[in-house]
C-alpha cells in the first residue's frame, strides 16, 4: 500500500483516537454506568411508556397513537418512527457507545473534517473542532436533556462540510472534479441524512439557511470575475448534484417527515382556528408572543467573550468561601446551606430563566474579530452576513420588526419558538474564521507590517472591552433581575454582589485569555523574518489551541459535571409506582384518566408513566386540545383546587368536589392529592362512551368552542358545519329506550373496541381525541365501515346502526405506508452511491498495489 497513504490513515486514526479519549475526559462518569439526570428525558420516560411497552410486546404493530397524555395525541412528535429506513442502522452504530460523550466525539469529529473543508492543517483544525464542540451551549442543552438538539448539532458539521468540499471540488479546476464533486454530494446526502435522523427540525433550518448563504456568496463571487464565470456551468452541477443526492438523504426520513408535517397542521405550530372576534380565519404558525419569550437581549451579547456577564444561568453556584449570599444565609442559620449555595438565582438578564449563556469562547472572539481585518476571501462575508443574521433572529423580540417580517416571508420560521437559539450558528461561523486566521498564521501567510497592527486593534476591542467592564463592572448593568422582586432585600443585596464578583471574576478570565493569546501572536511576529520561524508558530498555535480546550473545557464544567450524573438505579427511581398509583391501577375498568395535582401539570409528565393523563408536556400537542386548556380545563383545575383547599380527609374532598364539566367528558375518573394519599373520584365522569339526544350546530370554531360552556355534554353534542354532513339522514332525538347500552370491551394504543346494543340508529360520543388523519371505524368488520367525525371541541362522534354489534377504531394512517415507501428507495438509491464510491476507493489501491 501506498506510504504515504498508509501515513495519512495511520494520523487520522490517532486524531479519532485523540477525539474518543477527550470524549470520554469530559464525561467520565459514563465509564462507571452513570448516566446524565436530564429533566426533559424524565419527561420523555413517563410520556413514552405505554408507548414503549406496546412496542416492545407487538413489534409489527407499532403504536402511532398515545393515550398517555391530553387526553390522547399521536406519537410522532414524542418518538419518530423508523419503518423503512435502510440507513438508520448507519445512525445507531454512529451513536455506539456512551452517551453523551457520543454526541461529543461525533460533533469533533464533524467539526474537524468541516475545518478541513475549508483547507486548513490538520494540527489547526483539531482546534477548530474542539473550539466548535466545547461552546457552552452544547453542555447545558445535554445537562437538561435536549438530546435530539444535540444529536442535530453535532451533525451539522458533517453536513456543511461535504457542501464546503462539493463546491472546492466544482470550482477547483481539477480534472477529475466532476467525481470529486460527486462523492461529495453523496457524502452530503449521507450526513444530511443523519443530520434530519436525529428529529430537530429547528436546528436543521439554520443548517438550511448556512449551506444556502454559503452557495450564494459563492455564486456571487464566481460572477464577479470574468475569468471565473467559465466555472459557473460547475456551480450549477454541483448545486444539482447537492440538490438531488440531497433530497434522497431527507427521503430516508420520509417515515418521519412525513407523519410530522401530516400533524404539524393540526398542532400549535400550525395555528388555532379561534379568532379574537374579528372571524379573520386560522392563523398560521405560533403566536409571536410565545415563539420569541425566550429572545437574546442587546445587552447579553457580550455574554459570547464574558460568559457570567448576565449572570451565567438561572440556577447557578457560588464559591461559599467567598459568596455574600452564603454568609447571610449562614449568619440567619438557614439549613442546607451547600446545596442552596449550588442553586441560586444568579442570572438576572431579559429571559424568562436560561439553562446559561451561549459562550463561544473569548480567545475564539479574539482570533474572529482579527479574522475581520485579515481574512480577505470570500469565505469571510459568508460568516459575517450569516453570524449578522444569526444575532438579528436570536434578538427577536428585542428587534421585533425584523422578527415580524421574518415571521411572514420566512417559510416555516413561524413554527419554531424559542428564536436565541439561532445563536447556535455562531458555534461554527466565529470558530471558522477565527481558526482561519490560525492557518495562515501556521502557513507564514502574513508578515509583521500586515498583521501585528490589526492584531492590536483586536486585542484593544476585545481584551479593552472585558478590562473596562472588570473595572468598571456597574457598567453593565444593576445585576438585578425580574427574579429579584420576590426576595427580601437583604437578599437580594447579597445576590448582587456576588452577581457582581463572578462578573469581574469572568471578565479577568476573559481579559487574561485573550492577552496569553496575543503574547503568544506577539512572540510569532517578533523573530526576524528572514529567518525559518514554522517551529515558533506551531508552537504559539498550539498554546492558544491548549488555552482554548482549558477554557471551554472549564466553563462547560459550569452546566455538566459530576453533580449531573446519578446511577440508572437512582434515575429510574423517580418512576416507582407510589402509593396513590397503586390505588388507581386497581381500578379494572379498561380506559380512564388522572390529573396528578401536586406536579406542574403542563410541563410534567412522569404521570404519564402510569396513567393515561388529562395533561402533561409537549411543545407541539394538538391545537384544538390546547384551547380546551386555555378556555375550560385551565379554569376548571383552578375550580378544583380552590374547592378542595383545606380538606383534611378524603371525605371532605369528595363533599367539596365541584362538577367539571369539560374534564368529566374527556373521562378524567382520578384527582391524584399526593402520593401516599387515596385519589379523589370523580363522581361525574362520563365514561369511555355515550348517547345523546340532540345536537348543537356551531357556524364557526369560535361559536363551536362557544357551545361547549352552554350545553350539557352528557346530553347534547356540539358539532361544527364542517362535519355536519356526515349526520345527513340522520335525526338526533331523545329515546328512552333502557336497554340501549355502549361499554369498552378492548383497549389499545392503535385500536379501541366497543359493544353497543341499541334499538334505532343513535348519536354516540366517545371519550377520545377526534384526530382527522388516520382514525377510521367500522361496525363488525371492515367491510361495513363507519364515520367518525368531530363533537364538542375535541371529541369523537358516529352514528351507530341499530342493532346488536361491535364497533372498532383504529388508527393506522397511510402516510406512514406511504411514506415507509419513499424512505426504503431512498435508502437504497444512498446506500448503492456509497457503495459505489468504496468501490472505486477499494479499486484505486489495487490498482496502486499492483504497479508496485
Amino acid at each position: 500500500m501506498d506510504k504515504n497513504l498508509l501515513k495519512k490513515i495511520g494520523i487520522g486514526i490517532l486524531i479519532v483516537l485523540f477525539f474518543l479519549v477527550l470524549s470520554y475526559s469530559f464525561v467520565p462518569e459514563v465509564l462507571s454506568g452513570k448516566i446524565v439526570n436530564q429533566q426533559d428525558i424524565t419527561g420523555y420516560i413517563g410520556m413514552s411508556h405505554e408507548m414503549t411497552e406496546w412496542n416492545k410486546a407487538h413489534p409489527n404493530d407499532p403504536a402511532n397513537w398515545t393515550g398517555s397524555m391530553f387526553s390522547g395525541m399521536p406519537t410522532t412528535t414524542i418518538s419518530a418512527p423508523k419503518q423503512g429506513d435502510w440507513t438508520q442502522p448507519i445512525y445507531d452504530f454512529l451513536l455506539t457507545g456512551k452517551r453523551p460523550a457520543t454526541y461529543i466525539f461525533i460533533s469533533l469529529l464533524g467539526a474537524f473534517l468541516l475545518m478541513l473543508a475549508f483547507g486548513m492543517n490538520p494540527f489547526v483544525a483539531i482546534g477548530g473542532a474542539i473550539a466548535i464542540t466545547f461552546c457552552s451551549y452544547n453542555f447545558q442543552i445535554i445537562q437538561v436533556g435536549h438530546n435530539t438538539k444535540m444529536q442535530a448539532i453535532a451533525f451539522l458539521p458533517w453536513v456543511l462540510a461535504a457542501v464546503v468540499f462539493a463546491y472546492r471540488s466544482a470550482i477547483s479546476g481539477k480534472k477529475k472534479w466532476f467525481l470529486l464533486t460527486l462523492l461529495s454530494a453523496t457524502f452530503f446526502g449521507l450526513a444530511l441524512s443523519m443530520q434530519v435522523k436525529a428529529n430537530h427540525q429547528q436546528i436543521t433550518y439554520y443548517l438550511a439557511i448556512l449551506v444556502l448563504l454559503y452557495a450564494l456568496v459563492v455564486f456571487i463571487w464566481l460572477l464577479a470575475d470574468k475569468d471565473r464565470r467559465s466555472l459557473i456551468k460547475n456551480f450549477f452541477i454541483a448545486s444539482a448534484l447537492l440538490l438531488v443526492i440531497g433530497c434522497v438523504g431527507i427521503a430516508t426520513n420520509a417515515i418521519k417527515l412525513g407523519p410530522l408535517y401530516e400533524y404539524q397542521e393540526y398542532s400549535t405550530r400550525g395555528g388555532t382556528e379561534l379568532n379574537k372576534g374579528d372571524n379573520s380565519g386560522k392563523s398560521d404558525g405560533l403566536n409571536l408572543g410565545y415563539a420569541t419569550a425566550w429572545s437574546y437581549g442587546w445587552e447579553e451579547l457580550p455574554n459570547l467573550m464574558i460568559p457570567n456577564f448576565n449572570g451565567g444561568s438561572s440556577v447557578g453556584a457560588v464559591n461559599p468561601a467567598k459568596s455574600k449570599t452564603y454568609k447571610l444565609l449562614k449568619d440567619n442559620k438557614i439549613q442546607n446551606l451547600r446545596e442552596i449555595s449550588q442553586n441560586l438565582p444568579l442570572y438576572w438578564g431579559p429571559q424568562p430563566f436560561t439553562a446559561g449563556p451561549m459562550y463561544m469562547g473569548a480567545i475564539t472572539i479574539f482570533l474572529f474579530i482579527l479574522g475581520l481585518f485579515l481574512i480577505k476571501d470570500r469565505n469571510k462575508w459568508w460568516i459575517v452576513i450569516a453570524t449578522i443574521l444569526a444575532i438579528l433572529m436570536a434578538v427577536g423580540n428585542h428587534f421585533l420588526v425584523f422578527t415580524k417580517l421574518l415571521f411572514k416571508i420566512a417559510p416555516l420560521y413561524n413554527k419554531f419558538r424559542t428564536v436565541s437559539m439561532a445563536l447556535v450558528i455562531l458555534q461554527f461561523t466565529l470558530p471558522i474564521l477565527a481558526f482561519m486566521v490560525l492557518d495562515k498564521i501556521v502557513k507564514g501567510d502574513y508578515v509583521k507590517k500586515e498583521f501585528m497592527p490589526k492584531a492590536w486593534i483586536a486585542y484593544a476591542l476585545t481584551a479593552g472591552f472585558c478590562l473596562i467592564f472588570a473595572l468598571l463592572p456597574d457598567l453593565a448593568g444593576t445585576f438585578s433581575g425580574a427574579a429579584d422582586s420576590s426576595q427580601q432585600e437583604a437578599l437580594v443585596n447579597a445576590l448582587i454582589e456576588d452577581r457582581r464578583a463572578l462578573f469581574v471574576q469572568d471578565a479577568l478570565i476573559s481579559f487574561g485569555l485573550i492577552t496569553i493569546a496575543f503574547l503568544l501572536l506577539f512572540w510569532v511576529y517578533s523573530a526576524k523574518e528572514d529567518k525559518d520561524n514554522t517551529k515558533r508558530r506551531f508552537l504559539a498555535v498550539g498554546g492558544i489551541c491548549l488555552l482554548i480546550l482549558v477554557n471551554m473545557f472549564a466553563v462547560g464544567k459550569r452546566y455538566l459535571n459530576s453533580n449531573d450524573f446519578i446511577t440508572p438505579r437512582n434515575f429510574n427511581s423517580q418512576f416507582a409506582q407510589r402509593t396513590v398509583d397503586k390505588l388507581i391501577l386497581e381500578d379494572e375498568n379498561l380506559s380512564y384518566r388522572v390529573l396528578d395535582l401536586t406536579i406542574d401539570m403542563f410541563n410534567d409528565s412522569r404521570s404519564a408513566y402510569w396513567h393515561k393523563e388529562i395533561a402533561g408536556y409537549s411543545p407541539a400537542k394538538l391545537q384544538r386540545y390546547q384551547d380546551l386548556i386555555e378556555r375550560y380545563i385551565g379554569p376548571e383545575i383552578n375550580s378544583l383546587m380552590g374547592a378542595l383547599r383545606g380538606s383534611q380527609t378524603i371525605t371532605e374532598v369528595q363533599e367539596k368536589m365541584p362538577y367539571l364539566p369539560v374534564m368529566s367528558m374527556l373521562n378524567a375518573k382520578y384527582f391524584i392529592l399526593g402520593p401516599d394519599a387515596a385519589p379523589a373520584v370523580n363522581p361525574n365522569a362520563f365514561g369511555n362512551a355515550w348517547f345523546v339526544d340532540s345536537l348543537a350546530v356551531a357556524t364557526t370554531p369560535d361559536e363551536e368552542i362557544d357551545l361547549l360552556g352552554k350545553i350539557d355534554a352528557h346530553k347534547t353534542a356540539v358539532i361544527g358545519s364542517d362535519y355536519l354532513p356526515m349526520l345527513e339522514g340522520f335525526e338526533c332525538k331523545k329515546v328512552t329506550s333502557p336497554t340501549d347500552t355502549l361499554y369498552m370491551t378492548s383497549y389499545s394504543p392503535n385500536e379501541l373496541h366497543y359493544h353497543y346494543n341499541i334499538s334505532e340508529p343513535r348519536l354516540a360520543i366517545f371519550s377520545e381525541v377526534f384526530y382527522p388523519d388516520g382514525w377510521h371505524a367500522w361496525v363488525d368488520d371492515e367491510s361495513s365501515p363507519t364515520n367518525i367525525f368531530r363533537t364538542d371541541w375535541t371529541l369523537r362522534g358516529s352514528v351507530l346502526p341499530a342493532g346488536e354489534h361491535e364497533l372498532v377504531m383504529r388508527f393506522d394512517p397511510k402516510v406512514y405506508l406511504v411514506c415507509s415507501r419513499i424512505s426504503r428507495i431512498s435508502s437504497i438509491i444512498l446506500v448503492c452511491l456509497l457503495l459505489y464510491f468504496l468501490y472505486l476507493f477499494v479499486g484505486k489501491i489495487i490498482s496502486k498495489e499492483d504497479k508496485n
